[in-house]
């Protein structure tokens, strides 16, 4: 049987704790490299969440102007910051008048700079329908629908404000259905219609269609 003596066990002892201490050393530095790789990632990501903060917070606190009109108590130019809504924007012009047509408009709807808002009122969007009722209670429509009497179309009902009106009196008019209808609101709500060769800067709009409506609409 093979003796071990005490010399030669301590020699053993000491490099079996020699190997033990350098390995745990070893495990040590492996562990803080990848801390430290790790802390650095989430300082990245913290750094760019910060800046992207940081940048949404900036547009929002841009300043816009809009142009405010129609059924409101104080129209005119306001100056807002970005990240508010028509709702804002009424508010700052000190609410809406009482013939105001809330049916037309998007409170929640957002703004921007250089846009033109246009609040309709409700009188015109009920002489418009009244217009349109007593015009067919008047008999010039056969029963399909046709127009029968030697007047025109134009003669027995008001014209259209463009600048005004609204989604479904706007689709009653020749040619224009819902998606030249948004069209249209959308295009006014940037740019008022001066005259009503604007139409043909909408797309989908072309002469003949103007044609069509020359006698249905007004831009004033």
């Amino acid at each position: 049987m093979l003796k071990i003596s005490t010399k030669q066990l301590l020699i053993l002892v000491t490099i079996v704790f020699i190997l033990f201490l350098a390995y745990y050393n070893q495990a040590i530095e492996e562990n803080e490299v990848l801390n430290s790789a790790s802390n650095f990632t989430l300082e990245v990501k913290n750094e760019a969440a910060e800046k992207a903060n940081r940048v949404e917070i900036k547009n929002d606190n841009q300043e816009i102007i809009v142009h405010l009109s129609g059924e409101v108590k104080n129209p005119g130019v306001y100056k807002l910051k970005s990240k508010e809504r028509l709702i804002d924007l009424i508010k700052a012009a000190g609410g809406l008048k009482n013939k105001a047509d809330l049916e037309q408009i998007n409170l929640a709807e957002k703004i921007f700079d250089g846009q033109k808002v246009v609040i309709p009122s409700v009188l015109d969007r009920n002489s418009n329908q009244a217009a349109d009722h007593n015009f067919i209670e008047s008999g010039n429509f056969n029963v399909e629908g046709k127009l029968v009497s030697s007047y025109s179309k134009s003669a027995e009902k008001e014209l259209v404000n463009i600048n005004l009106a609204g989604q479904d009196l706007l689709e009653s008019l020749s040619g224009i259905g819902p998606a030249k209808a948004k069209a249209i609101i959308k295009y006014r709500n940037q740019n008022s219609f001066n005259k009503k060769e604007d139409l043909l800067n909408i797309s989908g709009i072309g002469e003949k269609t103007l044609e069509n409506l020359e006698n249905e609409i007004t831009v004033k």
